[in-house]
C-alpha cells in the first residue's frame, strides 16, 4: 500500500474463521461444505481479494482492528457468528473495535436463516429461492484435474452416492436391495460405493445390502481415487440420503449421469417437481439424459433408470450456474454491496420491534 502499486482489489480484505476453508486447506477431509469453501477461496483469490484465516473467531476478532476499515467481510460458521454476537468478539460500546455484526456472514448448508442479523447475512450453496443469499460454488477446478474417459473405456459399473452404511438402513434407503440385484441382472452392471461405519449408530444387517453391491470402504478413498472410480463410471445413482452433494455435479462434469430418487410427492399430482422431495432437489429440473429422476418404491422405474443411463451416455456438463464465472459475478455483487446501510434498516425495525432478534451496534 505504501509503494501505492496494490492490484484491483487487494487492499480488501475477506477474513475468514471458518474450519470448512481451513481444514481442506490444511489437507484434511474434503466434503460438501469444503467443496464449497474451496470454490469461494478460489474465486476471492482470482478476483484479486487478500483473505486472511484465523483459526477461531476470537482469533478474528484480534486480527479485525488491524485491518479494520479494509475488511469487507468475515466468514464463520454458524456457531461462530452466534458465540461472537453474544461474546465481547462483535463491537459494541464496550469493545468499539470488535467486529461490526454486519461484516459477518456465516456458511450455511440449509435453506434457512443461520445468522444473528438474519438470512441475508446467511450464504448458501444452492439458490433455496428463499431470504438467504445465494453464493453457489463451481466444481470445474477440481473436474478439469481429471481428464474424461471415453465411453468405452468405463467399466458396466454403477457408483453409488452415500458415504454411510447407515442411508442404507430400510427406514432410510430409496432402494431395497433387490431393486440392485435386480438391476444387476437385468443389465449386467456391477454397483461399487465407498462407504463406513460411524461410532455408536444403528448399522444395516446383512439382508440390507445388496450382494451386487461391491463397498471399497469409506476410510480408505483418496479424493484421487475417488474421482477415477466415478469417471470410469456409466452412472451415479443416489439412494436417499446425502441431499445436495456436490458429488451429483462432480458426476455430470464427468460425463456421468445421475439418478435422483424423488423422497416425497404429491400423491394427486406426482408430476409436478415443485412438490418434489428429491435427494438433490438443485437438479429437479433437470432431465434424461443428465438427471434420471425416480419414485421411491419403484422397482421398474430404478431399473429402466440404470438401463437407459447406460445406453445414452453424455459428455461433460457444467451448469451455468456452477460455473466459476458465475460464482465470481455473484460474489462480486455480494461483496459490493452497501451492507451497513442494510443492517442499518433492520437496527431501526429491531429497535421498533418490527423485526425480531437483538439490537447490535453498526
Amino acid at each position: 500500500m505504501e509503494r501505492g502499486d496494490c492490484a484491483q482489489n487487494q487492499t480488501k480484505v475477506v477474513l475468514i474463521s471458518s474450519s470448512d476453508y481451513i481444514v481442506p486447506l490444511q489437507g484434511g477431509h474434503v466434503g460438501g461444505g469444503a467443496v464449497w469453501a474451496l470454490s469461494t477461496y478460489r474465486a476471492l483469490q482470482e478476483m484479486g481479494y487478500t483473505v486472511l484465516f484465523a483459526s477461531t473467531v476470537e482469533a478474528a476478532s484480534r486480527i479485525y482492528p488491524v485491518f479494520d476499515t479494509l475488511v469487507k467481510m468475515v466468514i464463520a460458521n454458524p456457531g461462530q457468528a452466534w458465540g461472537c454476537f453474544s461474546t465481547r468478539c462483535r463491537r459494541s460500546e464496550r469493545n468499539p473495535s470488535g467486529i461490526p455484526p454486519w461484516k459477518m456472514f456465516t456458511s450455511y448448508f440449509r435453506q434457512h436463516s443461520n445468522n444473528p442479523l438474519g438470512s441475508k447475512w446467511t450464504l448458501n450453496p444452492e439458490d433455496h429461492g428463499g431470504k438467504n443469499t445465494y453464493l453457489g460454488y463451481s466444481i470445474e477446478g477440481q473436474c478439469s484435474k481429471h481428464a474424461f474417459v471415453p465411453h468405452a473405456q468405463r467399466k458396466r459399473q454403477v457408483y453409488i452416492l452415500t458415504r454411510f452404511l447407515k442411508f442404507f438402513l430400510p427406514e432410510v434407503t430409496a432402494w431395497p436391495p433387490r431393486y440392485f440385484d435386480d438391476a444387476a441382472n437385468a443389465t449386467g452392471i456391477s454397483f461399487v460405493m465407498a462407504a463406513t461405519d460411524l461410532p455408536d449408530v444403528p448399522r444395516p444387517g446383512p439382508a440390507d445390502l445388496s450382494t451386487s453391491i461391491q463397498n471399497l470402504g469409506g476410510d480408505a478413498m483418496q479424493t484421487e481415487s475417488f474421482y477415477d472410480l466415478l469417471s470410469h463410471s456409466i452412472a451415479l445413482v443416489g439412494i436417499g440420503k446425502p441431499t445436495l452433494s456436490p458429488t451429483a455435479y462432480d458426476a455430470l462434469c464427468l460425463g456421468v449421469p445421475f439418478i435422483n430418487p424423488i423422497t416425497a410427492w404429491d400423491k394427486q399430482d406426482p408430476q409436478n417437481r415443485e412438490h418434489w422431495k428429491t435427494q438433490h432437489d438443485a437438479l429437479r429440473t433437470l432431465s434424461a439424459p443428465y438427471v434420471y429422476h425416480v419414485f421411491r418404491g419403484d422397482r421398474e422405474g430404478f431399473v429402466n433408470a440404470i438401463r437407459a443411463a447406460a445406453a445414452n451416455p453424455i459428455q461433460s456438463y457444467v451448469l451455468d450456474r456452477m460455473k466459476m464465472a458465475s460464482v465470481k459475478d455473484r460474489l462480486g455483487r455480494i461483496l459490493a454491496h452497501d451492507w451497513k446501510t442494510e443492517a442499518a434498516g433492520l437496527l431501526k425495525r429491531r429497535q421498533e420491534g418490527l423485526d425480531k432478534g437483538d439490537v447490535f451496534m453498526l
